[in-house]
């Protein structure tokens, strides 16, 4: 018999991998007799749509598809619940006992499955594919628990009388090891501080209740510690034998308190904590369960600790329902958050690999990244600098003639500037007047791809002038360089992207025209792909070392460099997460006394937007360095750029989502002018 069970298992779940994984998720959200009986079923349905109706895309785990696409939502926060603490505690006055769900309502765990934890655990212990044996193990405890007693509520101990004779792994030392573990990671939801001390204030019976393996004295310890212990008693399933998800724990708190009272509860689990609850006599208040309403909008492809820990801290913060988020913080949040944490992580090991005692953030991109690499390291040295594309371009003119054109003039043709905005431009608007009567023009007139090859060989015929307007700015800048690099052997001038134009600009000044001893590394975001005119652009920068990218190039993550593409405006979603309200920079100049000067044009129409997205990007940044924040000194938890890019690639797939932000962003995102 138990040959003829394995086998059928064999055959129905461990056959496919994407079967089997479905499944054991199910599973492990359906727990009990009754989650078994429906996971079966569940089961069964999967093996006739993929043998029967020949969906094969459930051979592949659900989140492993090549690219996902998510339908996001343009605002999430306050959505699931829509109840402040103050309108849920009134209406909760009505009844005389009111009992609360623990875990995942009073209490979080920072990942977006909260069985995730055991993959810290398992970290500390040094046992491989720990998570894993440890839910296994769970759900072995539960059986064997079921066929002793007959109800399901194992404890702690029994689960790791299983696993430690499973492992090997001692097992007072693994209970030690999680309930620490437990106790660093669990952290109060902050919706129901509110709602408790206002029930407190009125003298109102408060229990909680929870189906949890843990005894009853370390569930009050995690609701101390994080300061919710308001409760006259603390009902659990693994001491009492009675569970929530049965309905026999609500039948020994109405035991507790009388019958004759009127019973509320409130928790997140729609069966457990709604259905039970009110078939067995207590009203029930159902608070969505934070990451059930997030997840739909996370993605799934990414690494499994670095991806449940990212949704984990965007589910809480969008849906804990404590505040409501204007769009474009939730884009910083959601989108820039991760990203910009990624690359400053990045940015730092490279620093540290190299040696650089200089990082030198290029202006505007780099405004926000500084931040968040002073938050993330406080102790190191860095520098805001003044750069722009359009001041490089003048300053590099003698040493990038090909670029000088491309982007003064190529790249402006046929797009309705005209040939007085061209000369502008380029700040040679006394050259103007030469130019038209040499080709026969008028300065309103469009600057199209025939004027733009008359011009270029104007401009060659009188290169000499070209850079006489050009000579003085050089001086500044190389004034204000000299100061900034003092003494600095190395350095690493750190920009977005994408050919990495402005940071291998101001490499060929220190080295050519400043002659300042100093080594400089260009470190970008991301670089040009194949979708652009010039793929290879920078490749024997790459090739040498002297440049690096964090998310993708022709060297790493090459899917990603295929699929990102300038002409979809991939590259202006992601120059609009790092957008500054500071004016551009338009170069330097020196003033009548010699002293240096910035020019500067105009300042942005829109300020406060690209705050509300740098402010989503610091408290991301700040809501890590909360729960996660000790792993920096355990050289744990740095985000590649795969992961990084993941969120945003949801994003890149959905464009309703687009249409709305780029109705939300209001100012100028044409760097071509800038």
């Amino acid at each position: 018999m138990g040959e003829l069970k394995s086998t059928i298992y064999h055959s129905l779940v461990n056959r496919i991998s994407g079967i089997r994984l479905r499944y054991h998720q199910y599973r492990l959200k359906n727990p009990g007799s009754l989650g078994r009986i429906k996971a079966w079923c569940y089961l069964c349905g999967l093996n006739l749509q993929y043998y029967l109706f020949r969906r094969e895309e459930l051979g592949l785990p659900a989140q492993y598809g090549y690219y996902e696409t998510k339908r996001l939502a343009r605002e999430e926060s306050f959505q699931a619940f829509g109840q402040k603490p103050k309108e849920l505690a009134r209406r909760l006055l009505a009844y005389d006992v009111i009992s609360f769900d623990v875990f995942d309502t009073l209490i979080f765990r920072p990942f977006s499955c909260p069985s995730d934890l055991f993959f810290f655990v398992g970290i500390r212990l040094g046992y491989r594919n720990f998570a894993q044996l440890r839910r296994e193990a769970e759900g072995t405890a539960r059986k064997e628990h079921f066929e002793r007693t007959g109800n399901w509520e194992v404890t702690f101990e029994e689960i790791w009388e299983v696993l430690s004779r499973q492992t090997g792994i001692d097992k007072e030392i693994g209970m030690n090891c999680e309930w620490e573990t437990e106790l660093q990671f669990c952290f109060p939801n902050p919706y129901f501080r509110e709602v408790l001390k206002i029930l407190s204030e009125e003298g109102k019976t408060l229990v909680a209740a929870s189906d949890m393996y843990l005894e009853r004295k370390k569930v009050e310890k995690l609701l101390e510690k994080n300061g919710i212990l308001v409760f006259r008693q603390v009902f659990v399933s693994s001491e009492e034998g009675s569970s929530k998800q049965e309905g026999t724990l609500y039948e020994r708190i109405q035991t507790e308190y009388g019958k004759e009272k009127r019973y509320a509860h409130v928790g997140d689990g729609t069966f457990a904590d709604v259905r039970m609850a009110g078939k067995h006599g207590f009203h029930p208040f159902w608070y969505p369960n934070v990451q059930e309403e997030g997840n739909h909008y996370r993605p799934m492809d990414m690494s499994a600790i670095t991806g449940s820990m990212y949704r984990g801290l965007v589910n809480i913060r969008l849906h804990s329902q404590c505040e409501i988020y204007p769009m474009l913080y939730e884009y910083g949040y959601v989108y820039g958050g991760l990203l910009a944490l990624g690359y400053c992580q990045f940015i730092h090991r490279f620093v540290r690999e190299h040696g650089i005692t200089r990082i030198l953030f290029l202006a505007r991109d780099g405004d926000i990244l500084k931040q968040v690499y002073e938050r993330l390291y406080p102790e190191e040295t860095t520098v805001y600098v003044f750069w722009s594309r359009a001041a490089a371009l003048k300053l590099c003119a003698d040493y990038d003639k090909q670029d000088f054109f491309r982007r003064f003039l190529f790249h402006k043709v046929n797009q309705g500037y005209t040939q007085e905005q061209i000369f502008e431009s380029m700040e040679l608007s006394d050259m103007l007047e030469g130019f038209l009567e040499e080709c026969s023009g008028k300065a309103g007139e469009e600057f199209t791809e025939k004027r733009a090859g008359a011009c270029r060989e104007y401009l060659l015929d009188n290169w000499e002038k070209v850079l006489s307007h050009y000579r003085e700015q050089q001086k500044a800048a190389g004034t204000y360089f000299t100061g900034i690099l003092k003494n600095a052997k190395k350095t690493a001038a750190v920009d977005i992207g994408w050919a990495g134009s402005g940071a291998l600009a101001l490499k060929t000044l220190v080295r050519e025209e400043w002659k300042l001893d100093t080594e400089v590394y260009a470190l970008i975001a991301g670089t040009n792909t194949w979708h652009n005119a010039e793929p290879d652009t920078s490749e024997g920068f790459f090739f040498t070392g002297q440049m690096e990218s964090y998310l993708f190039s022709q060297r790493h993550n090459r899917d990603l460099w295929k699929f990102h593409n300038l002409n979809r405006d991939h590259n202006i979603y992601l120059e609009m997460l790092f957008a500054s309200p500071t004016p551009s920079f338009k170069g330097f100049a020196l003033s009548e006394e010699g002293k240096l000067v910035f020019r500067f044009g105009e300042q942005e129409q829109y300020p406060e937007k690209i705050r509300q997205i740098q402010t989503g990007i610091l408290d991301f940044v700040e809501d890590w360095k909360r729960f996660f924040g000790s792993f920096k000194e355990e050289g744990w938890g740095t985000v590649s750029g795969r992961d990084a890019y993941a969120p945003v690639l949801c994003m890149l797939e959905d464009v309703r989502y687009q249409k709305a932000l780029k109705k939300e962003c209001s100012w100028n995102t044409n760097r071509n002018v800038e």
